[in-house]
């Protein structure tokens, strides 16, 4: 009997090794589609052919284990609030091994996806081939011309940092003066872009002030997707309410717009950016008009690049771009309807401009050659003094002592001069020369009709020359841009109009300054405060006597003072 017991022992000792060799275990990770890792989301194991799950909770950095697991098919389910279940089968554990499985977790919106049309048995089968071919080769490493240097940057950085909510409020004190529907003498805007999917923002921006006791502002919303191509197709609805320039609320201006765009590249040599905006106004009576833009550009060097551009709006002023872009692109910028009147009879300014210009980039120094066609109906001039409530032909602005009249039409052509040169990245300096058609205003002594002033405008070619510098102070984080436009004829409109490039500034000395705050932890976020004074020596103010008598002047831009306190979180 005690042999047997002691033959039992010694088999028992070595069956329970094998068993616990014959034991797998599962491990993995939880993510979300961008890669963040998901604490405490549960999985469940449930062995082939039994309903209870051994059950887990990922850790702070989003892993798991399940051990203990005898050899055979197992599934597991992981779920986590807000994001939709993921259910994995056919999981095999063998004897002593360990299955890694990392489960990535998918938003109801973002396991919503177009999927490409199935091929037909009848199409060419190297169609492969012609996707290849039309793809742009773009370089993976980008090479610093300054030192040689090779830069690499990784792109999960890049997209961790593009997901989630950035915002900017800002406070502004200072009439616009730009006539009838500027901005307000105070209020506040804001943007906000909150990333959706892997490729796609959703931002909501505007402005809101009160200006007179009157309300005004506008409201912008835009959609924007990305594809793997580099297409960045963007749609965007557009509401603004003016104040009324009187006390009748239904002169008020109201409008909608609604707003398509899209940015292209192909074959790696030409750059396309085209969009439509349809827009409806309402002032005294509905007026709808349609507003497309387009730019190609062909890179016919690596150093240089011929560009046409088609646009049907002014280009955003040095504050708004300083206020609202700071990298000083017109993307983004929301046109304002240009409204005048003609006898009572409400008039929408329709721009159309096209551009041909050769860009060239030798050293630290950039040049610009451009010709320009423009074509303005019902062309909003800006003017100042005194008019309490709304004439036959003008248009008080109740923020300001500005008002709008109708110039007529302009139709000009001509060319723009730009050189820029970077002294260090502290110090640009610039250089535009434009020669082209612009509406003079005559010495006016005499009363007359609104229609005998403008038939006293006319257009003329003048020369026009911006000397321009933008700087930054590296110790107090301050930049600044300061500017001169001179032109060379008693002109109320600028010699280029629609100048988009870096070139544009307000006519005559203007500057800006953006100057960051220290916050201190009770602040959060970034503080900047801004400063832009246009115009600073009244200059360029043509006099003439509206038909009571009363001394009005035209002017290409009236003195203005703005300022603000910009947050950015």
């Amino acid at each position: 009997m005690a042999n047997r017991l002691k033959w039992l022992v010694v088999l028992l000792g070595a069956a329970l090794p094998v068993c616990a060799a014959t034991q797998g275990s599962i491990a993995g990770m939880v993510k979300s589609a961008d890669g963040t890792p998901q604490m405490g989301a549960l999985v469940e194991v449930f062995a082939m052919g039994n309903l209870q799950p051994i059950v887990a909770f990922t850790s702070q950095a989003g892993s798991f284990q399940v051990a203990s697991l005898a050899p055979g098919s197992y599934r597991l389910k992981v779920t986590a609030a807000s994001f939709l279940p993921s259910l994995i089968e056919n999981v095999v554990i063998r004897s002593g091994g360990r299955a890694i499985i990392n489960v990535t977790l998918n938003t109801l919106a973002e396991a919503i996806r177009f999927l490409p049309p199935r091929q037909l048995s009848d199409q060419d089968q190297d169609d492969w081939k012609w996707i290849l071919r039309s793809a742009s080769n773009r370089p993976i490493l980008r090479f610093d011309d300054d030192n040689g240097l090779i830069l690499a940057s990784s792109a999960n950085n890049e997209t961790r940092d593009s997901h989630g909510v950035k915002g900017k409020v800002a406070f502004v004190a200072g009439a616009q003066a730009d006539g009838f529907g500027s901005a307000p003498d105070y209020g506040t805007s804001f943007d906000v872009q909150q990333a959706l999917f892997s490729a796609d923002t959703l931002s909501f921006d505007g402005r809101v002030g009160n200006g007179n006791g009157q309300p005004a502002g506008v409201i912008r919303t835009a959609y924007r997707h990305q594809f793997a191509n580099g297409d960045t197709p963007t749609v965007a609805v557009t509401l603004r309410h003016t104040a009324p320039p009187g006390s009748i609320t239904a002169n008020a201006l109201s409008s909608v717009a609604f707003t398509f765009s899209n940015t292209t590249n192909i074959g790696g040599l030409v750059d396309l950016s085209y969009g439509s905006e349809v827009q409806g106004v309402q002032f005294i009576r509905h007026i709808s008009g349609i507003r497309p833009f387009a730019t190609a550009g062909i890179h016919l060097r690596k150093d240089m690049v011929l560009e046409y551009r088609y646009a049907t709006a002014e280009p955003a002023s040095a504050f708004d771009r300083a206020l609202d872009n700071p990298g000083g692109s017109d993307d983004e910028a929301v046109p304002m309807p240009r409204m005048s009147v003609v006898a009572f009879a409400p008039a929408l300014e329709r721009d159309r401009h096209q551009e041909i210009s050769l860009s060239r980039k030798h050293g630290d120094t950039k040049f610009q050659a451009a010709f320009f066609f423009d074509r303005v109906s019902n062309l909003a001039l800006t003017g100042s003094g005194d008019v309490s409530s709304i004439a036959s032909d003008v248009i008080p602005d109740v923020s300001s002592d500005t008002f709008t009249f109708n110039g007529g039409n302009l139709e000009t052509r001509g060319f723009r001069l730009v050189a820029e040169h970077t002294f260090s990245p502290e110090l640009t300096a610039l250089l535009d020369y434009a020669y082209g058609g612009a509406v003079t205003a005559p010495d006016w002594n005499s009363t007359g009709s609104w229609a005998e002033v403008r038939e006293a405008l006319h257009v003329e070619n003048a020369h026009s020359v911006t000397a321009k510098l933008n700087g930054a102070i590296p110790e107090s984080g301050t930049r600044w841009a300061a500017s001169y436009k001179l032109i060379s004829s008693n002109a109320v409109t600028p010699v280029d109009l629609f100048n988009a490039s870096p070139g544009h500034a307000d006519p005559f000395f203007s500057f800006v300054i953006r100057q960051p705050i220290p916050g201190g932890s009770f602040i959060p976020g970034h503080v900047e405060a801004v400063l832009n004074v246009r115009n600073l020596l009244a200059q360029g103010y043509r006099p003439f006597l509206s038909p009571d008598g009363r001394t009005l002047y035209l002017v290409q831009s009236a003195r203005a003072v703005r300022g603000g306190l910009a947050f950015t979180f």
